[in-house]
């Protein structure tokens, strides 16, 4: 039997599922085939022409009869084979746990010391201050003489040392509000460093989910491509006998390349060829949305960074005040006098040193902290309704993925079913069948199969942008995931 007998039996070949389910149906036929081969290229029949690269021949040359036919036969039994011991698993919805976003154990003690640091140094603000001078007269280098002088009032030089307690510059005036705004300090670095962190493992978790999914459809890509590689030489070889026109052959060899550039991007060649077909268990996942929106509000690090920024803002406006401008400094002088004809006197004196400035500007500058107050609160408002608007058409994604999803399990279902009944409807033609028909019939379960593990990768994805935009560490607890039914 030849390849265009193969192709030829049992007419049109269209087939119906109307048997299956009443309101689905799969058309395949065959048409015409343009395609100008131009000039052969030289190689191999069925070569790679890249080394470890899914890449093979777009033109054979040599093509036999025997050959091509024997291929089919060995894929038919490949495909069977795949078909029948499929890996059944659960597809790998990656969200980040409480481990993978929890406090960084090292930033954290950094920062914990560093305010520490910083309340032991305050704390070490006394307010107590030392003050000196010494000075000499210059009065008979400069030959002035003054009548009044006598020999106790005349000095040659003076030394005096202060000490005072400057009680508006200690650790005990506004003691709690300047604590409270080295904790908040502290606090609101803290949490932007963290944020800044947490977007690399967002980044890695996207990557790392992206791989696992892309695994899964390049070994489906794989099995389409090997498929699409025996149909390219089929329709080439009918070319060659002025058996077909040649604009399947053209469709068919853009199927391949572009299965080739997906493949070419994904995993190389060596690492999946022997691998079998995985079937990843199709879900519908819904979340609830009520206890998400809270979660906004709790664990995102711009909305808990602008609570903080409030608060220190809080902390500021208490401490802008007239006291802060002034000085009252109790002080305890001591004097030692030099004299030229009798001998060296001191004294002490106790008294109150103060300025206070005949202008306040602290009520301007409160009025001006709680402006910027509001500006804070309004932009975190603004932020909490996009976030909790992205959050919804996030929701909104997942929830029209999971109808697609639900449809594609469908396909798969009723295309696995029509394919083992034309498998046996097949075995038991004894002028035999349509083999061109049979292959195009496993690649479109196929890419029923490559369509859902697409679409389960975009609810995954959805998944995790709803996590980074929540910061939620345990956004598995609010999502319900239900087999396909």
């Amino acid at each position: 039997m030849t390849l265009w007998e193969c192709a030829c039996l049992g007419g049109i070949p269209t087939v119906s599922l109307k048997s299956l389910h009443p309101n689905s149906m799969i058309k395949y036929s065959i048409g015409a085939v343009v395609f100008s081969l131009g000039t052969m290229v030289t190689a191999e029949a069925q070569t790679d022409t890249i080394v470890n690269s899914p890449v093979k021949m777009l033109v054979y040359e040599n093509l036999k009869n025997e050959d091509v036919l024997q291929q089919f036969e060995q894929r038919f039994q490949q495909m069977d084979n795949l078909l029948q011991h499929t890996v059944a698993i659960a597809g790998p919805n990656l969200t980040l746990g409480e481990d993978a976003l929890s406090p960084d154990a090292i930033l954290d003690s950094l920062y914990r010391a560093k305010s520490e640091q910083e309340v032991k140094a305050f704390k070490r603000r006394s307010g107590l201050e030392l003050t000196g001078q010494m000075y000499g007269r210059l009065d008979e280098a400069l030959e002035v003489v003054h009548d009044e002088d006598d020999q106790y009032s005349a000095y040659v030089a003076k030394f005096q040392a202060e000490v005072g307690w400057n009680f508006f510059n200690s650790a005990f005036y506004q003691r709690k509000s300047e604590l409270a705004k080295i904790r908040l300090a502290n606090e609101l670095e803290y949490i932007k460093q963290s944020r800044d962190k947490n977007k690399a493992i967002y980044e890695a978790a996207e990557n790392l989910l992206t791989m696992q999914y892309n695994y899964y459809i390049a070994i489906v890509l794989y099995n389409e491509l090997q498929n699409i590689d025996i149909l390219n030489q089929a329709y080439q070889y009918m070319l060659e006998q002025d058996k077909i026109a040649n604009d399947r052959l053209l469709e068919n060899i853009n199927d391949k390349m572009e299965l080739e550039y997906a493949l070419a991007q994904t995993f190389d060649i060596k690492d999946i060829a022997n691998e079998p077909l995985y079937a990843l268990t199709p879900t519908v996942i819904t979340l609830d949305s009520v206890r998400l929106y809270e979660e906004v509000e709790r664990y995102n690090p711009d909305l808990r960074a602008s609570y903080v920024e409030e608060q220190l803002l809080n902390t500021e406006k208490k401490l802008t005040n007239y006291g802060q401008t002034m000085r009252l400094t109790p002080f305890l002088r001591g004097s030692v006098y030099l004299r030229k004809l009798v001998s060296p006197s001191s004294n002490l004196d106790l008294g109150v040193r103060f300025t206070f400035p005949l202008y306040d500007e602290s009520a301007a500058k409160r009025k001006a902290i709680e402006t910027e107050k509001q500006i804070v609160v309004e932009g975190r408002q603004a932020k909490g309704d996009d976030m909790k608007a992205y959050c919804r058409l996030c929701l909104d994604r997942v929830e029209r993925l999971n109808r697609a999803i639900r449809t594609e399990a469908f396909h798969i279902e009723q295309l696995g079913k029509y394919v083992a009944l034309r498998k046996n409807a097949y075995l038991k033609q004894p002028k035999g069948y349509n083999y061109i028909i049979r292959l195009e019939e496993y690649n479109e379960y196929l890419k029923s199969m490559e369509r859902m593990y697409k679409l389960m990768l975009n609810r995954s994805l959805a998944l995790l942008d709803i996590q980074k935009t929540t910061s939620y560490n345990n956004l598995q607890s609010l999502i319900i995931e239900t087999p396909v039914k």
